[in-house]
């Protein structure tokens, strides 16, 4: 499965354009399916945004940022 394939709304935001975090973070893309629904998913998206001190880490493209931006939004307004 994909995030653009299971999270419909997600999917709308994306429209024809192919989601960066399915493409190019397959893992992370499968924990939040996974975390989908569940508090869990904004641990784990803290997790993936906050660089933990002496932990060297490159980041995420902006694009990507962007669609984690979105996924917060959307699971926000469906899981208040």
């Amino acid at each position: 499965m994909t995030l653009k394939r299971t999270i419909k709304e997600f999917a709308t935001y994306l429209g024809d354009r192919e989601s960066i975090l399915d493409r190019d973070y397959p893992r992370v893309a499968g924990q939040i399916e996974l975390l989908w629904g569940y508090v869990e998913f904004y641990r784990y998206l803290e997790k993936l945004l906050i660089t933990e001190k002496g932990r060297d880490r490159s980041g995420f493209p902006f694009e990507a940022v962007l669609e984690l931006d979105k996924l917060k939004e959307i699971h926000e307004r469906l899981y208040p």
